[in-house]
């Protein structure tokens, strides 16, 4: 009886068990930068922002990652997105701009990463971002839920030195847009 006993409360335990990492509904909110073979990760279960304006005028929503703080480096990283379901519904994967400064009346799905050693910004060249999934996790009256993945890939320039860093990376984020 106690070994059908340990036998159910494994069955239990792996039954309930929940991989963030692999769930599309997740809110988890996470991002990866490799620079030099070597990987930095932070994520969260909540995300924060403020709101903006886009290009063109349309109300945005500019949503933080969280940041990865290294004994030499800090990186931050944040995503601009309509703010209205009517303006970001039909948004598509594929390329979107990059930016290795922070965010200024930028365009829909904008990615900023930054880099500093904590005596310069670096200045960002041969950048890309790729969107490589947009899902829908929930909608209601009021607010759609979606998450978003991509990766991103750049060099970055000290301009006090002649320091070049390429880096790569992936982020997963959860973009909140709200009906008319």
């Amino acid at each position: 009886m106690k070994k059908l006993s340990y036998l159910f409360l494994a069955i239990l335990i792996v039954a309930c068990s929940d991989d963030e990492a692999n769930n599309s509904n997740s809110l988890e909110v996470s991002w990866q930068v490799t620079v030099g073979g070597q990987t930095y990760e932070n994520s969260s279960l909540s995300g924060s922002g403020f709101f903006s304006s886009d290009c063109n005028e349309t109300a945005a929503f500019e949503a933080y990652f969280p940041e990865i703080d290294t004994a030499t480096r800090f990186y931050s990283a944040d995503i601009l997105h309509n703010n209205l379901t009517s303006d970001f519904d039909g948004t598509s994967v594929g390329s979107y701009p990059i930016k290795g400064d922070y965010l200024d009346n930028d365009c829909n799905l904008t990615l900023s990463v930054t880099l500093s050693d904590y005596g310069s910004l670096p200045v960002l060249s041969n950048g890309t971002h790729n969107v490589t999934s947009i899902n829908q996790i929930s909608s209601s009256n009021n607010e759609t839920i979606w998450s978003i993945e991509g990766d991103f890939s750049g060099t970055y320039s000290s301009q006090f030195n002649d320091e070049t860093v390429s880096l790569t990376g992936s982020y997963r984020n959860v973009l909140y847009t709200y009906q008319d």
